[in-house]
C-alpha cells in the first residue's frame, strides 16, 4: 500500500532485514531525511563511495568502482537480513529493477521512500549547495519521478510518499502573534505528551509541515517552552547560501521523529557566529546543551547541525 503522509517527514515502518530504497531527484531532501531516520551502519552510498575512492564525491570517474563496492554491500547485508537503506536518487527503472533483484535474491521485503518534492524546490536547494547539478540535469530527472502505483507494479511492497506541501499552509500563517506564544508553546507540550486531540489542534498555531520557519519572539518563545516543562529540543544550524548561516530552534515530538514547530532565532555570515548566537539564545532563556559529541552534523548540501537542547530544572520554591 502506498503511505500518503502530506509532506510530513514521517519514517517508514520498516520490518527487520528490509531494502529501503529512496526514490527522488537531487536536493529533494532523500539524504536528510535518511540521515535523520537511521543509523550510518544502515546506509549505502555512491556519492559516499565515490568521495572514499576519490576525495570527492561528484567524481563521476569512479561511479564503476563505487556501483562494485554498493553491490559488496548491500549483498552482503541482505544475506545477513539487516535493514538496508539505498540512498541514492534510484529514478531509473531500470535502477530500481537491479536493487529488486537482489532484494528478492534473498528473500527480503523492498520498500521505496517516493520524495515528490516540487521542481522549484529542488532547484532552490540546489542552487544554494557548493556542488550543485546542472539546471537541466536536474530538470530531466524530475521528469522521471514514479508514481507511487508505478513503484508498487514494479513489486515494491509498500511505498512511503513525501508528498507536496499541503496547500492549506500557507504563508499567511508563518507568524504568531507573542501574545499567542504561551498558548502555543502549551499546546506543543501536550502534543509531545502524545495528546492526540492537542496534535490535531497545533494547525491553530503552526502549519501541518516540516520547514517553514515560523518568524515570532524567540526568545520568549524559548522561556514559555522551558517554563511549560518541555523537556527537550534541537537548535538547527544550516548554511542556506554563500555567507548565509540560519538558526532556528526546532520542537520535536518525544520520540523525536516529527518536528512540530521550527522558530527562526536569526541569519548569520558565519557558521561559528550562527552557533554562538543560537547557544547564548538557548542558555539565556532556560536550556543546557547536551554534550558536544550527541551533535549530529551531516552534510545536506552546504552543512546541518542538530544540537540537543534539554529544559535546566526550576530552582525549588522556598
Amino acid at each position: 500500500m502506498a503511505l500518503a503522509v502530506g509532506g510530513a517527514l514521517l519514517p517508514p515502518a520498516v520490518e527487520p532485514g528490509t531494502l529501503v530504497v529512496a526514490v527522488g531527484p537531487p536536493a529533494s531532501g532523500k539524504s536528510t531525511a535518511v540521515a535523520r531516520w537511521f543509523p550510518a551502519t544502515w546506509r549505502v552510498s555512491l556519492d559516499a563511495y565515490r568521495g572514499w575512492l576519490t576525495d570527492s564525491e561528484a567524481d563521476q570517474g569512479a561511479s564503476e568502482e563505487a556501483l562494485a563496492i554498493r553491490a559488496l554491500v548491500l549483498e552482503g547485508r541482505l544475506r545477513r537480513g539487516l535493514t538496508t537503506v539505498c540512498d541514492s536518487t534510484s529514478i531509473t527503472a531500470a535502477t530500481r529493477a537491479d536493487l529488486l533483484a537482489r532484494a528478492v535474491l534473498f528473500d527480503r521485503p523492498a520498500i521505496a521512500v517516493l520524495f515528490d518534492t516540487p521542481l522549484e524546490v529542488c532547484e532552490a536547494r540546489n542552487a544554494a549547495r557548493e556542488r550543485t547539478v546542472p539546471v537541466d540535469v536536474l530538470r530531466e530527472m524530475h521528469a522521471q519521478l514514479p508514481t507511487a502505483d508505478q513503484l508498487l507494479g514494479e513489486g515494491f511492497t509498500a511505498v512511503h510518499h513525501i508528498g507536496p506541501t499541503p496547500k492549506r499552509a500557507t504563508m499567511s500563517k508563518d507568524t504568531i502573534a507573542p501574545e499567542r506564544i504561551a498558548a502555543a508553546v502549551a499546546v506543543l507540550r501536550k502534543a509531545q505528551e502524545g495528546d492526540e486531540e492537542a496534535h490535531e489542534g497545533l494547525a491553530e498555531f503552526f502549519p501541518e509541515y516540516e520547514g517553514l520557519v515560523m518568524q515570532t519572539d524567540h526568545t520568549r518563545y524559548l522561556k514559555a517552552a522551558a517554563d511549560a516543562g518541555m523537556v527537550a529540543t534541537h537548535l538547527l544550524v544550516m548554511q542556506y547560501g554563500k555567507g548565509v548561516w540560519g538558526t532556528s530552534v526546532d520542537t520535536y515530538t518525544a520520540d523525536f521523529e516529527m518536528p512540530l514547530a521550527s522558530v527562526n532565532l536569526g541569519d548569520y555570515p558565519s557558521r561559528t557566529e550562527a552557533i554562538r548566537e543560537a547557544v547564548t539564545a538557548a542558555t539565556n532563556n532556560g536550556w543546557t546543551l547536551a554534550p558536544e559529541q550527541d551533535w549530529t552534523d551531516y552534510d545536506c548540501g552546504g552543512g546541518e547541525i542538530h544540537i540537543p537542547i534539554h529544559a535546566r530544572p526550576s530552582a525549588p520554591t522556598l
